[in-house]
């Protein structure tokens, strides 16, 4: 009896043993798959390079009150790459546009550990980060920034300044100007595009202190011109718009409405209006990536928030927008 009972507890031990050491594999495993994609995260740079047709994805955050990242990714159509490369610091919800003289995406600002709001400017080249500026007058998250077609130069505009929101109307051609000039009310977590057809920049909702907007406004010769009012059902803020170079439209999706609630829904902007299309798609979220593959005519978005009981979960997920209909990227 003694002998059996010895052996028995030998077996028991090496069960155990077999199960840790599977379970030990299989979170190793686990780790691995994860390194060949960015993994989930909110608040990053997200944004195609014409020139070197890729995507390249930048930094945010994995959880609420979590550190920022400051990896680097490029998706070159098939697969994601992580490049191992110095750049701009730890950080998320930055400003960033393609500028198309210098043929580099420019990142500017964004929110860093600690709650530290950066005024840094950075260019990317397809293989590396530059710094342009290491400090200026201009220090913002939550804003928002897009290149100017006839002017060589970069639009920027709102965001919080790491004591107030902002209203400021910026112009970078080399060096950043404030401009004098009427600007929408103060906002941040907005968003903002370049409508090509139309030659103008729009600019549609956002969040300030004491509430949410809804107006949609059009920067166009030097100047801001409201297209609608400040409130309505359609107020929303940290989602993401893009230009449909194919359908020839301004693209929307997600983001959060005034009762809090995380949205799903595909819109577009057309004649100052917001027109909802109907396609099922990513799932509710918001402060997720969203850019246009002018190559392919494809609309991408990765990851983003969601809410649910209560609870903010980063998530992972990769979809294509084809201009009808979206499909999800396995």
């Amino acid at each position: 009896m003694i002998l059996t009972s010895i052996i028995n507890k030998k077996q028991l031990i090496n069960i155990i043993l077999i199960l840790f050491l599977l379970v030990c594999f299989n979170v190793k495993s686990q780790n691995i798959e994860k390194e060949n994609d960015p993994g989930a995260r909110w608040g990053h740079v997200f944004i195609y390079h014409p020139n070197q047709q890729q995507i390249l994805l930048f930094g945010g955050t994995r959880q609420r009150g979590g550190t920022y990242l400051n990896d680097t990714w490029i998706w070159n159509g098939n697969s994601w790459k992580k490049a191992d490369i110095k750049g701009p610091s730890p950080r998320g919800f930055c400003a960033f546009t393609f500028h198309k003289e210098r043929k580099t995406i420019i990142l500017h600002g964004g929110r860093g550990n600690g709650g530290l709001t950066h005024s840094d400017l950075w260019e990317w080249n397809g293989k590396n980060w530059k710094k342009i500026e290491d400090k200026s007058l201009f220090k913002a998250d939550h804003h928002q920034m897009v290149y100017i077609n006839n002017q060589n130069s970069l639009l920027a505009f709102g965001g919080w300044n790491g004591k107030n929101v902002m209203n400021d109307t910026w112009i970078w051609n080399n060096k950043w100007e404030k401009l004098k000039s009427n600007s929408p009310p103060k906002r941040a977590s907005f968003s903002m595009v370049n409508n090509k057809k139309t030659n103008s920049i729009v600019l549609y909702g956002g969040l300030w202190i004491n509430g949410q907007y809804a107006d949609i406004w059009k920067w166009t010769d030097n100047k801001w011109q409201s297209l609608s009012g400040p409130y309505d059902n359609s107020s929303l803020d940290h989602h993401s718009m893009i230009y449909d170079s194919k359908l020839e439209k301004i693209i929307g999706f997600g983001g959060k409405n005034y009762r809090y609630k995380f949205q799903n829904k595909t819109f577009s902007i057309e004649n100052g209006k917001v027109v909802l299309i109907d396609s099922e798609g990513p799932s509710a979220r918001h402060s997720f990536g969203f850019t246009f593959d002018s190559k392919k005519n494809f609309g991408y978005l990765y990851g983003g928030k969601e809410y649910i009981d209560e609870e903010q979960k980063a998530l992972s997920d990769f979809w294509r927008w084809d201009g009808k209909k979206w499909n999800k990227i396995e």
